[in-house]
C-alpha cells in the first residue's frame, strides 16, 4: 500500500494542522510541539493531560476539547512524546490544584511521562499518572498493571475529564481515573498488519486466511493466530474472553459501556455489523448496555481489524460517562 504522504514527520505536522483547522473545537498549539490545549476547560481545578504516539488518529491530539482533555501531546509514529513536550503542555494548561497524566502503558510512554511528572513535582505541582492497561491479551490476571493500553484510553479519558469538570478534588479525580481504568477491558483482532509509513511494508507478516488476535496499537504482533472467521462467530468468542476476564478479577459484568473501534482500514459497514453482534450477545446474557459506540477512535495506521472495549459501570461511572463532551475524536451531547 502507498499512503498519500510517505514522510512521517511531514504527515504528522500536516495532521496537526488539520486538527487545528477543525471548526468544532477551539484548540491552540503549544509552541512548536506536536501538542494542543483546549481553553474552554478553564474552570477546572485539576487538569487532564493525555498523550502517546502518532499513528493512532484521531487519538491523541483529537481528544482534547470541552469535557475532555485539557491538553494532548503526540510523539512520532508509534513513539512516545518527548519529556520536554509533555512538560510544555503541563505548563500550558496552568493547573491550580494539580494535573493528572493519562497515557497507555507502554515502556516509552511510562519513561517520558514519568520524567515530565518528576520535573513538575520538583516545581511544586501535584501530579498523578494513570497508565491505561485495558488490553487483556497482553498480560494475564492478576498482572493487570503489566497490560498495554489500547482503545480503553477513550473511556478512561472521558470519565476522568468529567470528574475534573465537576470540580472534584485532586484525590477524587485520581481515584475515579484509577477506577475506570480498572473497570475497562479490551481485545483486538486484525486480518492485516499496519503498513509502515516510511517503508510501505507491513509491520508483521500475516498469511492470507488467518487473523491475528491480541495485537498492540503500535503494530506489534498478537499473542496467537487462528483461521479467519466471520464476525458472527468471532465476536461471541471475543466477548466470552472479555466477560471471563472481568469475572477473574471479581468484577462481574452487570452494566456496560461498549466501544467497537476500527483500527484503520475496517469499513463502517463491518464496524456496524460487529456492533450489532456485540449487542445481541450482551442482550442474550442479560447485560444492560448504558452506552455503545462504533467508529474509528484509536487506530493503528491502516491496520485492518477492530477492537472491542467494555467498561463495567456503576452509578458513579455511568453518570460521568454520560456528561457532554466535544472533540474531533469523541463527542457526547
Amino acid at each position: 500500500m502507498r499512503y498519500f504522504t510517505h514522510d512521517p514527520e511531514t504527515a504528522i505536522e500536516h495532521a496537526l494542522s488539520g486538527i487545528l483547522a477543525y471548526t468544532g473545537v477551539p484548540l491552540q498549539r503549544v509552541g512548536t510541539h506536536l501538542a494542543v490545549v483546549c481553553p474552554e476547560n478553564a474552570n477546572r481545578k485539576v487538569r487532564i493531560v493525555v498523550g502517546g504516539g502518532s499513528g493512532h488518529e484521531p487519538l491523541f491530539l483529537g481528544i482534547s476539547g470541552p469535557g475532555l482533555a485539557d491538553g494532548a501531546v503526540a510523539g512520532q509514529v508509534f513513539a512516545a512524546p518527548a519529556p520536554d513536550a509533555i512538560s510544555a503542555v503541563i505548563e500550558a494548561v496552568k493547573p491550580d490544584e494539580g494535573v493528572v497524566l493519562v497515557y497507555g502503558n507502554y515502556s516509552g510512554d511510562v519513561l517520558n511521562f514519568s520524567v515530565a511528572a518528576d520535573e513538575a513535582k520538583e516545581n511544586g505541582l501535584q501530579v498523578a499518572e494513570v497508565r491505561v492497561h485495558d488490553d487483556i491479551a497482553s498480560a494475564q490476571v492478576p498482572q493487570l498493571e503489566d497490560r498495554r493500553g489500547i482503545a480503553g484510553d477513550i473511556f478512561v479519558i472521558k470519565v476522568i475529564s468529567a470528574a475534573a469538570d465537576r470540580g472534584l478534588s485532586f484525590t477524587d479525580v485520581v481515584r475515579i481515573g484509577e477506577k475506570i481504568n480498572l473497570h475497562t477491558r479490551s481485545l483486538g483482532v486484525a486480518s492485516r498488519a499496519a503498513t509502515a509509513v516510511d517503508t510501505g511494508q507491513p509491520m508483521f507478516e500475516l498469511p492470507e486466511g488467518e487473523i491475528e488476535i491480541g495485537m498492540g496499537l503500535h503494530g506489534e504482533m498478537g499473542v496467537r493466530r487462528s483461521a479467519h472467521q466471520p464476525a458472527e462467530e468471532l465476536v461471541p468468542q471475543m466477548l466470552e474472553m472479555l466477560v471471563a476476564d472481568f469475572e477473574q478479577t471479581k468484577l462481574p459484568l452487570t452494566r456496560a459501556a461498549v466501544m467497537i473501534n476500527g483500527l484503520g482500514s475496517t469499513t463502517v459497514l463491518e464496524l456496524l455489523a460487529i456492533s450489532g453482534h456485540v449487542r445481541k450477545f450482551l442482550d442474550t446474557h442479560s447485560v444492560p448496555v448504558a452506552y455503545q459506540a462504533a467508529g474509528q477512535f484509536a487506530t493503528s495506521l491502516d491496520m485492518a481489524g477492530f477492537s472491542i472495549t467494555i467498561s463495567q459501570l456503576d452509578d458513579e461511572l455511568e453518570g460521568l460517562l454520560a456528561a457532554p463532551c466535544r472533540s474531533f475524536c469523541f463527542t457526547k451531547s
